[in-house]
This record gives structure tokens, sequence and C-alpha cells, in this order.
């Protein structure tokens, strides 16, 4: 099984101010072409709603699993974001939580990230946590390096799976040695994967394929990456891998992550 764990679509296809396809039509396409089984699409708190990506999951529910998004930074308080993401999204039938700090500009570490994930580990689901892990953006302020935050996120919930998307980019090795000993995390590849490609973060990214493959999730980025294209990225990086080792992060591992094996 491949299972894509991040794929986009937006109501009109368009994405962002690119020449990105991020229609369902061309996300279903992709995943036959590729032969990929399955694929988390998420939401994007300010962007894209929680409640079109549902209604289109639930359209293909074989196929596309729906992943909710949060902005907590649009709450004066810590109070009021628990408040307001009980009141919003508790019941619903989402499978995972998205949080892009960059995106909507804030500290992961802020009281009110916190007081989030707090809450959704009071609902006692197994709801895990896919966070953005390019964490920096202009005028950003961030209490502790990329590393030592998600260190410490981990680590506050220790109860709940965080999967690391894009696995930091350029300190995918730091964190995969940060996070070793909290088994509730792990790391994804996607856009990584593509961007750093035949670079120096490569060599870590196949190293860790080696080493820390029950602990590595496969994943696009679709529309930035086109799924056949990482797809491709993943079967060259992986060459001499054994086929275990492979599966494991194509999918096992996300269908543990989910609860599903």
């Amino acid at each position: 099984m491949i299972f894509d764990c991040l794929t986009h679509v937006t109501p009109d296809g368009r994405w962002f101010n690119t020449s990105h396809d991020a229609s369902i039509a061309r996300l279903l396409r992709e995943l036959e072409t590729a032969k990929v089984d399955r694929a988390i699409v998420v939401a994007l708190a300010g962007y894209i709603d929680n409640d079109f990506v549902l209604k289109v999951c639930q359209q293909y529910p074989d196929v596309l699993v729906p992943g909710m998004s949060f902005n907590p930074t649009n709450y004066p308080t810590d109070r009021e974001a628990a408040h307001e993401f009980r009141s919003q999204l508790q019941g619903m039938p989402f499978k995972v939580l998205k949080l892009h700090p960059r995106l909507n500009r804030y500290d992961p570490l802020d009281p009110r990230c916190l007081a989030i994930l707090e809450e959704l580990a009071s609902w006692r689901l197994n709801i895990p946590i896919l966070i953005d892990s390019f964490f920096h953006y202009k005028g950003a302020s961030l209490r502790k390096p990329i590393v030592d935050t998600i260190c410490d996120l981990v680590g506050r919930f220790p109860e709940m799976k965080f999967v690391i998307l894009h696995g930091g980019g350029p300190w995918i090795l730091q964190i995969a040695e940060a996070i070793r000993d909290s088994t509730n995390a792990f790391i994804d590849i996607s856009f990584t994967l593509h961007r750093y490609a035949r670079s120096s973060v490569w060599m870590d990214i196949q190293y860790l394929l080696h080493r820390f493959d029950r602990r590595m999730v496969f994943g696009s980025d679709f529309p930035e990456i086109g799924i056949g294209k990482a797809i491709e990225d993943f079967t060259c990086i992986a060459g001499g891998i054994s086929a275990d080792k492979c599966a494991n992060v194509l999918g096992k591992n996300l269908c543990g992550i989910l609860g599903e094996g």
C-alpha cells in the first residue's frame, strides 16, 4: 500500500499565486496514475475551509482521509482558543489536525496553540497532529529554535502522535535525533525530498530510510509537488533499501499512526 500523508485541494482549483492545479479532479487522476492507494487531504485555516475538505473526502471515502485545520492565534487568549476549537470541531469526523504556524504566523509554543493541543488531548481520541515544520516567516520571533520547539511539543504531549511535516527541511537529521526517544513523533519527507534533491539533505534522508524507517512517512505535498514526481523522487533515493523498509515509509507507518494497523 502507498498512502500519501499530505495533499491539498481547493474549490476552484487555484493554488495561491501559482499555476499549480489544486483541483480534486487532478488529485484523483494523479493518485490513480501513480498507483497511490490513499491520501490525506488537509484544510488550511484561513485558506481552505474544514467543511469543504470534509465534503470532498466524504465523496471518496475509500481513497481520501479528511484533515481539519485551526488557527489558535485568531483568538486573544488561550482559553478562548480552546473554547472555539472545542465548539467548532469536537465530534466532527476528521482523522487528523493540520497546524501551519508559518502560514498563520505564530510560534508553535504560543500558549494558545498549546491550549488547543491540551483540549484535543482531553478528548482521548486518536487524532494525530500534522504540523508544518518550516516555522520561520518574516518577523517571526520563536521562543526556541526549530529542533528544540519540536522536541518540546512532542515531549509535552506524549499520549498524542505528531507527524513533523517536511521533516524540518535541512534540520531533518537533527530532528530525528531529537525525537528518537519520543515514539509518538514521526517524520514526513514531503516537499523536502524534492526541494533538496541531490543535496547533502538527500544523504541524510537516505541514511534515515536505512536507520529510522519505522518513524518516517511518505507525502507529496500536492499540488506543490505532483504525486507521480514524489513517487519518482522516493524511488530514486530508495535504491538499495529493503522492500520492508520502503513499505514502512510508503504506507504501513501511516496506517499505524491512524490506528488502522
